[in-house]
């Protein structure tokens, strides 16, 4: 705990002004003028003289769900106790919110006054967490009863931070089949070395004899060979549609597509290397921005801090078309692309068709920021649900993310139903 006290200044040149209205009281032999004056020289003094109360309080934190799930949000309840013998006529208290995330209903802050064994408490929700945010300490300022000198504290409080768990299942989506050759988590139609039956063959000499059906010659006295589904990992690159057009919510106190789809690439970048695919980053934006496959920490590192600063992932109105050619041109050949946009035009879904067009297998997760209260919001919600299903059609593994559903929930029902 830190603490300081200062003067707020609340009555600055009060004394100077008060020391010539009693001349000018005397000169003009005004009464009046002159009591007048004699009151400012006595507030002058009190505001140098005055002691500011002690800031004898204890503060709370409590944070609801305490292990949210990605894209969730999180209540925060801020209680803060006179624990004095005496009343605080002017305590204010404001939370340290973690500046990756933002205060998306109520107020982290409050002003109140508070008699001994009192108790006041501020909620507020918070959104746009992708990993362990942690809580700066949280700043108590107490003042005197008529605020001209104040006692400003930090105090860390308790939980002081809160971690959005990714998706179950260290791959996070199931990713389309590509040609990769390193063993990984990606079925392909071979036999090889895996961990899923593929098939039975014959046994051949070079066959290691683990891989021998040992029940089957104890039945026919027929040496054969169990295949399994052979895995190889993949090179992903996630792609965040971070246009204008992309940054736009159901609510005008809701997350943006893009901030949500940002939120997912982190969890990607993180997730994907744990079962040895190489990921990358890349902007579908005027602005560009890229950062090659990689599997090491230093580079999931270098990932999460270009999502969370990189002028390209803010949605800056900007005039210029993204560079689709040489974004193409940059992918790695065959590389597992997901596709993170709200598709609320119909150039995002020309984007993922070109994307299929030119060989790399898609995955398309969809952040949906449309309304329906309004008849405009109906046909933007129609022509988007038309995208998804031409994509679809297409071939491409498209997964609706629905305003108010946590990405655990998307990642969950895509396992499910294999794609």
């Amino acid at each position: 705990m830190s603490e300081g006290v200062q003067r707020t200044g609340r009555w600055f040149g009060l004394g100077g002004a008060a020391l010539v209205a009693v001349g000018v009281g005397l000169l003009a032999r005004v009464p009046a003028l002159v009591l007048l004056g004699g009151l400012g020289v006595t507030l002058g003094a009190y505001d140098r003289l005055a002691v500011a109360p002690a800031a004898d309080v204890t503060v709370r934190r409590s944070i609801t769900p305490p292990e949210p799930s990605l894209g969730e949000r999180v209540t925060v309840a801020l209680t803060v106790r006179n624990d004095g013998d005496r009343t605080i006529p002017d305590l204010r208290v404001a939370d340290g919110v973690p500046d990756t995330v933002r205060v998306v209903e109520g107020s982290a802050s409050l002003g109140t006054a508070l008699r001994p064994g009192a108790e006041a408490t501020v909620t507020y929700e918070i959104a746009g967490g992708t990993d362990r945010c942690v809580f700066e300490p949280a700043t108590v300022v107490v003042r005197d009863v008529v605020g001209v000198v104040a006692r400003r504290t930090r105090v860390a409080v308790e939980p002081d931070a809160v971690t959005w768990e990714r998706p179950a299942g260290s791959a996070l989506l199931p990713l389309v089949p590509a040609v990769a050759r390193r063993p990984g988590a990606v079925p392909v139609d071979e036999g090889g070395e895996g961990v899923s039956f593929y098939a039975v063959r014959e046994h051949r000499s070079n066959d290691p004899l683990s891989r021998v059906d040992w029940n089957r010659y104890a039945r026919t006295g027929d040496l054969s060979t169990v295949e399994f589904r052979r895995e190889q990992s993949a090179t992903v690159v996630v792609v965040v549609d971070a246009r204008a057009a992309a940054a736009v919510a159901p609510r005008p106190d809701a997350e943006t597509a893009v901030e949500r789809s940002t939120a997912a690439a982190v969890a990607l970048v993180e997730g994907l290397p744990e079962d040895g695919h190489a990921v990358g980053i890349a902007a579908y934006s005027p602005q560009r921005a890229w950062l090659d496959p990689g599997t090491t920490e230093v580079h999931r590192r270098r990932a999460r801090e270009l999502l969370r600063t990189d002028r390209a992932f803010t949605a800056t109105p900007d005039g210029r078309e993204p560079d689709v050619r040489r974004l193409l041109a940059r992918l790695p050949t065959a590389a597992n692309v997901v596709f993170l946009s709200p598709l609320c035009d119909d150039d995002a879904a020309a984007f993922a068709r070109r994307l299929a067009a030119n060989g790399h297998p898609v995955t398309v997760v969809s952040p949906d920021p449309t309304a329906a209260d309004t008849a405009g919001h109906r046909l933007a919600r129609l022509e988007r649900a038309e995208r998804l299903r031409l994509l679809r059609a297409a071939g491409l593994a498209v997964h609706d993310w629905g305003p108010n559903e946590a990405l655990r929930r998307v990642t969950e029902r895509a396992w499910r139903d294999g794609r």
